[in-house]
């Protein structure tokens, strides 16, 4: 995937209306590199996630703030928002990693408190994908799924199941008025929801046959799939599929004990690239999303590792950015973006594997 493709598709989750080619706010090289860190580690995952932590900004260091180009040609101008989506990503990271608990419990919280300004604050304006996303930070966190920040989120996204016109099955969100209202028929949207409820411990939350169905009918005849949902299943899939769509889609469909996954699963390894990555052109991101279906189904990763793992910055970088991992080949502000989903990948850990249980507090450095 190019660079603005991988946007649009990392917003379905994240619930922000941005323009195409915003990205994340990159902490200074000098700031990121204030205070030395107390322990080190040579550990990939764990050094990604100790960079992490030390790009949370605001007053207590808790979420990440995104920047876009909002002015005109002659008036250039910079907005910038909070970044729901990344957060959460970045929490899943650090978890999957087995550090960084005190970040990521200040951004688990962060999340809480904000909870309504992300999902929606109303019935009518919930949004399934973020909805989904932060379930599968509540369970990694043992945060309760019936009241995380005072949302019942169990509630949340029962109450997008099938309604407003929706097929039965399909998550739906509010196609006018809600901040995310172009990504109103996402693959990724429909996959996380599944995922997070197959994923909950309680037997009673389990994704009901309806939606894990309308995932299943929205499958290409090569088991790949688009990144929008078809509105009518019956028709022929025509749409171009993509990694990133098909990664989240194999790991819901995995979680929830589908067939279906196996022929996305083949999908994903058939379309691995030359050099071992994901996507068009190779990226972290998709790779990383890749990485973690393919794991999920017991498949071979080795290569796709080796990629991800050759855009990690190591001892030859400033120490303010060791353990940051590429979008591609360039590092830049896209770095952020890109290692909020490779922590998870570079522990080899899939979303439904994702627990905080045994994680030690602080957030490493990369030993040098």
């Amino acid at each position: 995937m190019n660079p603005i493709r991988r946007y649009a598709v990392i917003a379905v989750s994240s619930g922000v209306a941005v323009a195409s080619l915003a990205l994340p706010c990159l902490i200074s090289i000098s700031a990121a590199s204030a205070k030395t860190p107390p322990t080190t580690t040579t550990n990939a995952s764990a050094a990604a996630a100790g960079f992490l932590a030390r790009q949370l900004q605001g007053k207590h260091h808790d979420h990440y703030i995104g920047s876009y180009s909002c002015g005109t040609a002659k008036k250039p101008k910079t907005c910038t928002f909070i970044n729901y989506g990344e957060t959460a990503d970045a929490i899943l990271s650090m978890d999957a990693a087995g550090v960084a608990q005190a970040p990521a419990t200040r951004a688990t919280s962060y999340l809480e408190k904000n909870v309504k300004s992300y999902v929606g604050a109303t019935e009518d304006s919930y949004s399934p994908g973020a909805i989904g996303k932060l379930m599968l930070v509540a369970e990694a966190q043992h945060v309760s799924l019936s009241s995380f920040g005072g949302v019942n989120l169990l509630k949340a996204i029962s109450a997008t199941e099938g309604v407003r016109g929706a097929s039965p099955g399909e998550y739906q969100q509010n196609a006018a008025g809600t901040p995310d209202n172009f990504l109103f028929f996402s693959t990724v949207s429909q996959a996380l929801p599944i995922l997070a409820l197959a994923d909950s411990a309680a037997d009673d939350t389990q994704p009901d046959a309806a939606a894990v169905s309308f995932l299943v009918a929205q499958q290409c005849a090569d088991g790949g799939y688009p990144s929008q949902l078809l509105t009518d299943t019956a028709a022929a899939c025509t749409a171009g599929e993509d990694v990133d769509s098909t990664g989240y889609a194999a790991q819901a469909l995995l979680a929830a004990g589908s067939q279906a996954s196996q022929q996305a699963l083949s999908w994903l390894a058939k379309h691995e690239n030359a050099d071992g990555g994901f996507g068009k052109p190779s990226n972290a991101n998709s790779t990383a999303i890749a990485i973690e279906a393919l794991v999920a189904g017991h498949r071979l990763v080795r290569k796709a590792t080796v990629w991800i793992m050759a855009r990690q910055l190591r001892c030859n970088a400033k120490p303010g950015v060791r353990g940051a991992v590429k979008f591609e080949n360039k590092f830049d502000s896209s770095a952020l973006l890109a290692t909020s989903q490779a922590g998870a990948a570079l522990a080899l850990r899939p979303l439904s594997w994702i627990d905080k249980n045994g994680a030690s507090s602080a957030a490493p450095a990369l030993k040098c």
